[in-house]
């Protein structure tokens, strides 16, 4: 049964991607780029999921999406079992269900125009005739900042930000309730991404839309989240609501990113927290706190137990044999 006022619910969720080496291509590993994440997401609420290339962000959300079969765990959409559901009822979902991807460019068929781009979605699910179909394109066009003379373009002829906006605009089209944002900016001029975000923000406040925002770009997530969410290979150390994230980090990996952010303030600046070595592989990670072999304040309980994500606040969770549980 659903939860009054929550969208998205992941337990243990999971995806595990397999290594295969020889003659054979025998399984001799795996990538477990998802490690058992724990989610849940309210309507009309913007979650940001941040943390470090690599971390599993991108293969979460997708997951998230069943546009990859997960491993292990459960997805649940309004109380509905998005891994478990068939072929038909799945497509049904996708209608409630859209994403905005990384790479405005590769996202879309460069032979499709971009009436046929965002028109697409309607004619795959059978809804509205060729004429009714062009207008709810063009009104969704108008929506996201474009005209209605773009309509016969190609995507080759936008910027990078007008064809995100024909990224959002696809997304948008089947009127969807959920939106997973994988890095909807990171690949736009600086100049740009504060003009994306805005129009989200304020397509979330007009259509009422809930979104999964991937980033690793903290700094804009402030603007954007109500929660945070923060993933280091595969798992989350840390969520809590926005202000008290930001403004209290408590596991040491958040407080090394946020140290990180480059601030125009004055007066005393804060000590930066430099990460020693890389990024453990996802096909190995270490043993105990996947963290231990970066942090500075590990302890001898690190290498050996995994911490639990724990409640230390109302709404905050944390990762952390370091931080004590309230």
């Amino acid at each position: 049964m659903a939860t009054p006022n929550l969208i998205i619910e992941v337990e243990g969720l999971k995806k595990h991607f397999p290594i295969r080496a020889g003659v054979f291509s025998r399984i001799t590993g795996y990538v477990k780029a998802v490690d058992g994440i724990d989610l849940r997401i309210h309507s009309r609420e913007a979650y940001g999921l941040v943390g470090e290339s690599g971390c599993g962000k991108s293969t979460a959300g997708m997951t998230i999406l069943r546009m990859l079969n997960p491993t292990g765990g459960k997805v649940l959409y309004k109380g509905r079992d998005v891994l478990a559901v068939g072929k038909e009822e799945l497509r049904n979902l996708r209608k409630e269900m859209q994403i905005i991807f990384q790479d405005p460019y590769s996202s879309l068929n460069p032979r499709m125009s971009i009436g046929e781009a965002i028109g697409e979605p309607l004619e795959v699910h059978g809804i509205a005739r060729a004429q009714e179909r062009r207008d709810r394109v063009m009104s969704v066009l108008r929506e996201c900042g474009l005209d209605s003379h773009h309509y016969r373009r190609y995507p080759h002829e936008f910027s990078g930000g007008q064809r995100q906006r024909v990224g959002i605009a696809r997304a948008l089209i089947l009127e969807p309730e959920f939106i997973v944002a994988d890095e909807p900016i990171s690949a736009l001029d600086v100049s740009i991404q504060s003009q994306i975000v805005n129009l989200l923000e304020s397509l979330q406040d007009k259509f009422g839309l809930t979104f999964l925002f991937i980033s690793h770009d903290l700094s804009v997530v402030k603007h954007m989240a109500d929660r945070v969410g923060v993933m280091y290979l595969g798992k989350i150390v840390e969520e809590a609501p926005k202000k008290e994230f930001y403004s209290s980090p408590l596991h040491p990996y958040s407080q090394a990113l946020l140290s990180a952010v480059p601030t125009i303030q004055t007066g005393p600046k804060k000590e930066r927290v430099i990460l020693k070595g890389d990024v453990p592989s996802p096909s190995n990670p270490p043993s105990g706190c996947t963290f231990h072999t970066r942090c500075p304040l590990a302890e001898e309980i690190c290498f050996v137990e995994i911490p639990a994500l724990k409640k230390v606040g109302p709404d905050h969770l944390v990762s952390c044999h370091l931080v004590k549980e309230k």
